[in-house]
C-alpha cells in the first residue's frame, strides 16, 4: 500500500496538496476520512445530501487555498435541500473569483460531536520525520499544545505523547467529563509514523482535525500534504578508530614554533606541562631545538610513525601536511587551523580537499577548526587553549564533546578551578571526518566514562547521532546536552559560526527526550549537571528536602523545585520530633527547613540535621542551601555535610551563595568528598531534576 503512495508521490510536482489531492494520494492506505462525494451541480449536491442524510457539509477543495474556512470555502450544518443548493452556488462563485481551476465541490455528512486532535509530521533535515500529535482543530494555532517524537513512533509512544500534553486532563476525564478513548488514535499515530518513513517524498502531512468520537472511532476531517524531491544521501563508511587520537603513545607537532604565542608552541607546551609520558617530537623546517626538545625538519625524519600528529599550520599548508600523514600511515591527525568550511566558498573547497586526503585511508582526522583533544586519564593535552594553563588535569568519569573550543576551554577551566575534573574532552571543529556521534559512541565504550556532556550546534547525520545516544542509554552512560540554535536567530548564528547542519530545535528536543538525554538550558550548568549525573546516587523519586541557613533562600529554592516538576518532601512525625529536639526552640520544622543561625553554628547540628532529613523514608534527595558562611566556619559546616552525606545512600547537593573567595576551603572540601557545590540554587535544582529523570548510571562517586 505504501509503495503505491510512494509511486504516486514521485509523479507529482513539488508543492502543497490540499484536502482533495491528499485524499487521492493517500487512498491506498484506507485512512478513516469522513466520506466526501464530489458534485458538479446544485441538483447533484442535493441528491447526495439526501443520501447522506441532513445536515451536511459542503466544501470547495483546491490546492491553492490552505485555510478553506478563512476563504469562505466551507458551508456547515446545511439542513435542507434549499440550503444545500444555495451553498453550492456560493462556493462555485467564490472559487471562480479565486481563479482556482482545480477546485471541486464535495458533499460530506456532518461529523458527530467528539474531541478534535491533530496528527501529522514534518520532515526535519537532520532527523527525518518528526511526528506531531496534540490538541487539534483551530485551537492548535492558539494553544500549540502538541507533542513531538521522531519516527518511528509506536502505539505506546503515541500514548505517552498524549499523556505529556498540557491538555491531557481533558482526555482523561476533566471535572466529571467522560474520558476520551484514544486507543484508535494512538494506532493511527503509529500507522502515520510508518508512512512517514516509507514515503520520503512526503515532507509534511497534516491531518487536522482528527475527530475522536464517543466510542473511540477516529474520523479525519481535513488533510494537507507537501511533496518534495528526495535528496540522495551518501552512505557513511565504517566508524573511525579513535584510539590513537585519544590514547596516543607518541605525538609529533608539525608547526612547533619557538614563538611562544604561536599555536604550535602552545600545543607543545601544553603537552609537556600536563605530563604526557609518551614520545614527543617537534617538527620545524629549521630543525634545532624547539620547546626544549630536539626537532626534526619533517615527519619522514622520525625513526617511526607517531600515533598522533598535531598539525599547527595555516589551512592550505595543513592539507598538504595531512597528505604526508596519510602517505606515512599516521593513525590520527588533528588539524587546528580555521579557514575551511566555516569561511565561505574558498574554505569549503579547501575542506573538500582535506576530506579527500583522508578518504579511504586508515588515518583518523579531528577537525579542522578545533582547539584539540585532552585526556586526563592519559595525561595528554593536545591543545593550544590557555584555559587550562596552570591547572593540573584531574581524572573524572565525565567526558565533554564540544562544537566550540572557546566554550569548552572556559567550562573546563571552571571545573578545574572548583576542584572537579574532566576525564576526556574533545572539540570536534568542522567534523570533516569524525563527528559528535563518533565521539559519543566511543566514549560510551570506555570503562572510565560515567557521564558525557555535549555542547551541540548541529550534527551532519541525525540518525547516527540518535543511535549513539541510544547506545549510551543502553550502556548506562547518562548524557547531558546543551543545544544552541534552537531559535531562528540561534540557527543563523550556528550557520555563520561553523557551517553546522542544524535541525529544528523541536526535532533535537524530541530526540533528546526519546533517548533519555538530559537537556540543559543554561550553558554554565552543562558540566555541573553532567558531573552530577556521573558521580551522584540516583534518587528513588522526586521528593526533595531543602535544608538551608536562610528562610529566604529556602523559599526561593522551593519555587524552583515546583517549577522543575519536583515536590517538597513531608517529614514523618518521628523525623519532625527528632529535628525539633536538635534545633533551637524557635525553629520551624518544615520543608524547606531553616536551621537558623544558632543551629548553624552549634557544634554538630548541621550534620545531625542532614542525617535526620536524609534518613526520612519520605525524602528522596537533599538540597542544602548555604548563605554567608565563610572562613573556618565554612570548613566546619562543609565537613559536617560531607560526613552526613557519606553515610547516606541518598544524593546530597549543595548550593553556596556566598562569593567563592570567602568559602573556598569549605567548597574545596565538599568537592574533594565527591559532593557537587553549585553557586546558584537554580542550577542545583536543575541538577536534582536531571538526577530524577536520567537513567541509572554504571556506578556512582567515581
Amino acid at each position: 500500500m505504501t509503495a503505491d503512495v510512494r509511486a504516486a508521490a514521485r509523479r507529482l510536482k513539488p508543492g502543497g496538496l490540499g484536502e482533495a489531492s491528499a485524499r487521492d494520494l493517500l487512498a491506498p492506505l484506507d485512512l478513516p476520512f469522513v466520506p466526501a462525494t464530489p458534485v458538479r451541480s446544485a441538483d447533484e449536491a442535493v441528491a447526495v445530501a439526501r443520501d447522506f442524510g441532513f445536515p451536511v457539509v459542503l466544501k470547495a477543495l483546491t490546492d491553492d487555498v490552505l485555510h478553506k474556512s478563512d476563504a469562505g470555502l466551507v458551508e456547515l450544518g446545511l439542513a435542507t435541500a434549499d440550503a444545500v443548493s444555495a451553498a453550492h452556488d456560493r462556493l462555485v462563485e467564490r472559487v471562480t473569483a479565486l481563479g482556482a481551476a482545480d477546485a471541486r465541490v464535495v458533499v460530506q455528512p456532518m461529523a458527530q460531536p467528539g474531541t478534535d486532535l491533530i496528527l501529522g509530521w514534518v520532515r526535519d533535515p537532520t532527523f527525518g520525520p518528526v511526528v506531531v500529535a496534540g490538541l487539534g482543530g483551530v485551537t492548535v494555532e492558539l494553544f500549540r499544545d502538541v507533542a513531538r517524537r521522531v519516527a518511528p513512533v509506536t502505539v505506546d509512544d503515541a500514548d505517552e505523547m498524549l499523556r505529556s500534553l498540557r491538555c491531557a486532563p481533558l482526555l482523561t476525564g476533566f471535572r466529571g467529563a467522560a474520558p476520551v478513548d484514544t486507543e484508535q488514535f494512538s494506532e493511527l499515530v503509529a500507522r502515520v509514523s510508518e508512512l512517514a518513513l516509507a514515503v520520503p517524498e512526503l515532507s509534511e502531512l497534516d491531518l487536522n482535525p482528527v475527530r475522536v468520537l464517543a466510542d473511540g472511532t477516529c474520523v479525519v476531517l481535513d488533510a494537507r500534504v507537501v511533496v518534495e524531491p528526495v535528496t540522495a544521501v551518501e552512505p557513511r563508511g565504517s566508524a573511525p578508530d579513535l584510539t590513537a587520537l585519544l590514547r596516543p603513545r607518541s605525538i609529533a607537532v608539525v608547526g612547533a614554533s619557538r614563538d611562544a604565542t604561536r599555536p604550535g608552541a602552545r600545543i607543545l607546551a601544553s603537552l609537556r606541562e600536563h605530563g604526557f609520558a609518551g614520545e614527543l617530537h617537534p617538527v620545524n623546517p629549521a630543525g634545532g631545538e624547539v620547546g626544549g626538545l630536539p626537532a626534526v625538519t619533517s615527519l619522514s625524519e622520525l625513526p617511526g610513525v607517531p600515533d598522533l600528529v598535531c598539525v599547527a599550520l595555516p589551512a592550505k599548508a595543513a592539507v598538504e601536511s595531512v597528505r604526508d600523514c596519510v602517505r606515512l600511515g599516521v593513525p590520527a591527525v588533528i588539524v587546528f587551523a580555521s579557514g575551511f568550511g566555516e569561511a565561505g566558498a574558498a574554505g569549503q573547497a579547501l575542506e573538500a580537499e582535506l576530506r579527500a586526503a583522508v578518504a579511504g585511508s586508515a588515518t583518523t582526522l579531528c577537525g579542522p577548526n578545533t582547539i584539540g583533544v585532552v585526556s586526563a586519564h592519559h595525561r595528554m593535552a593536545a591543545t593550544f587553549s590557555q584555559a587550562i594553563t596552570g591547572f593540573p588535569l584531574r581524572e573524572s568519569g565525565t567526558c565533554l564533546i564540544a562544537q566550540s573550543g572557546a566554550v569548552a576551554g572556559s567550562l573546563v577551566s571552571r571545573e578545574l578551578a572548583d576542584g572537579y575534573g574532566i576525564g576526556d574532552w574533545v572539540t570536534v571543529g568542522n567534523q570533516s571526518q569524525v563527528d559528535v556521534a563518533d565521539y559519543l559512541e566511543h566514549f560510551t565504550t570506555l570503562d572510565t566514562t560515567r557521564s558525557i556532556a555535549v555542547f551541540l550546534e548541529g550534527v551532519p547525520d541525525g540518525d547516527r547521532f540518535r543511535r549513539a545516544l541510544s547506545a549510551a542509554r543502553t550502556r548506562g552512560v547518562p548524557v547531558a546536552v546543551f543545544k544552541t540554535g534552537v531559535t531562528e536567530a540561534g540557527r543563523r548564528a550556528v550557520s555563520s559560526h561553523s557551517g553546522a547542519l542544524a535541525g529544528s530545535g523541536e526535532a533535537y528536543r524530541a530526540v533528546l527526550a526519546q533517548e533519555s538525554a538530559v537537556q540543559v538550558t543554561e550553558l554554565t550548568g552543562l558540566l555541573e549537571i553532567a558531573w552530577t549525573l556521573g558521580n551522584t546516587p540516583r534518587p528513588a523519586g522526586g521528593r526533595v528536602a531543602v535544608v538551608t541557613t536562610s528562610g529566604g533562600a529556602g523559599s526561593a529554592t522551593a519555587d524552583l523545585i515546583d517549577q522543575h516538576g519536583l515536590a517538597l518532601a513531608a517529614f514523618e512525625e518521628r523525623t519532625a520530633a527528632d529535628l525539633a529536639a536538635v534545633l533551637p526552640a524557635f525553629a520551624h520544622v518544615d520543608d524547606p527547613l531553616d536551621i537558623t543561625a544558632e543551629g548553624t553554628f552549634a557544634e554538630g547540628t548541621v550534620r545531625r540535621v542532614v542525617e535526620l532529613v536524609a534518613g526520612d523514608p519520605g525524602v528522596d534527595l537533599v538540597c542544602v542551601v548555604l548563605t554567608s558562611i565563610a572562613g573556618e566556619d565554612a570548613v566546619r559546616v562543609a565537613r559536617q555535610i560531607a560526613d552526613a552525606a557519606g553515610g547516606s545512600p541518598k544524593p546530597v547537593l549543595v548550593s553556596w551563595l556566598v562569593t567563592r573567595s570567602l568559602a573556598a576551603d569549605g567548597m574545596a572540601l565538599l568537592a574533594g568528598r565527591g559532593i557537587r557545590v553549585f553557586t546558584e540554587p537554580a542550577r542545583m535544582v536543575a541538577a536534582a531534576a536531571a538526577l530524577v529523570s536520567a537513567p541509572q548510571p554504571r556506578s556512582t562517586r567515581v
